[in-house]
């Protein structure tokens, strides 16, 4: 389902959900949200319930290159002798 609405800015800079909104995001008033902004983009999503198994796994490709890791520490130690 897309939703596509213009919102507006309160005086305080606050933003208003709609209600199509806070449905799909499953968050009722009052809830938290996670804003994750990425260049040109913003998202919202619903906080995480548990941020450890929020965050496990980001930045994984980043170490794929040196084989999940072992070998870049392997690599890295061996520099210092």
């Amino acid at each position: 389902m897309t939703v596509s609405k213009v919102v507006h800015l309160d005086a305080d800079s606050r933003v208003i959900l709609p209600e199509e909104a806070r449905d799909a995001l499953g968050v009722k008033p009052g809830g938290r949200l996670l804003l994750v902004i990425e260049e040109n983009s913003v998202y919202l999503l619903p906080e995480p319930e548990n941020w450890a198994d929020y965050m496990y796994g980001l930045g994984k490709e980043i170490w794929e290159k040196w084989g999940g890791g072992e070998q870049y520490l392997a690599e890295e130690r061996a520099s210092w002798e």
